[in-house]
């Protein structure tokens, strides 16, 4: 249920990270035991809205938005929605949207959490897709429409240790949980809603809107 979605990148979904060490900041005391620091290359600058549904502790619906202002593999929107009927993926780049599947998305412990990720062809696309961290996000394509919406809080989170792919990679976002979300798929709406807890007072969802995301590998 909402411990897998909100388990993604660690803490950060749940707002359980919270100071110096959430950034990645090592406090001077410690700082002679710290590991030798790695230098990085920017992988990717964007935003990546996303949301699970539920019905009770049964995931119904999963969708992942991308907004790329810049990436190795270039720029463009991505939108990715998941069903038990199937799994869509749609970019205006399908060659972009093909990484952010392959690399990002399938990986992320939302998508695993599932009861199946299957293979899948891209399909090329206009996405119309909207972020907004006053408001939440919205996309639509081809017989596919996902809006967030009902932001709750937002803060900062940094990591510059998030294993992907069983590799080291910098993270670094404003993080945006939401309230309410909804999926639609050929008109008709995925049944089911998001998840919100309030651990110790701070709000955590299976409908996040995140802004200035940035990867480094």
């Amino acid at each position: 249920m909402l411990s897998a979605a909100i388990n993604r990148r660690g803490a950060l979904r749940a707002g359980a990270v919270a100071g110096l060490s959430a950034a990645g900041v090592v406090p001077t005391s410690t700082t002679a035991h710290a590991a030798a620091y790695v230098t990085r290359k920017p992988l990717l600058a964007g935003a990546n809205p996303y949301v699970t549904l539920y019905d009770g502790d049964t995931p119904t619906g999963y969708a992942s938005m991308w907004r790329v202002d810049w990436s190795t593999h270039g720029a463009g929107a991505v939108l990715m929605v998941w069903t038990p009927a199937g799994l869509r993926v749609v970019g205006d780049d399908p060659r972009l949207a093909a990484w952010i599947e392959e690399h990002f998305v399938r990986n992320f412990d939302e998508a695993r959490a599932l009861p199946s990720w299957p293979a899948v062809q891209v399909e090329r696309a206009a996405v119309q897709l909207r972020v907004d961290p006053a408001k939440g996000a919205f996309a639509r394509t081809a017989g596919l429409a996902v809006s967030i919406s009902g932001p709750l809080d937002a803060r900062p989170f940094a990591l510059a240790d998030f294993p992907l792919r069983g590799v080291s990679h910098g993270l670094s976002m404003q993080v945006i949980p939401c309230e309410h979300a909804s999926i639609t798929v050929n008109g008709r709406p995925v049944p089911g809603k998001p998840t919100v807890i309030w651990p110790d007072g701070r709000p955590a969802s299976s409908a996040v809107t995140t802004v200035h995301e940035a990867w480094s590998m």
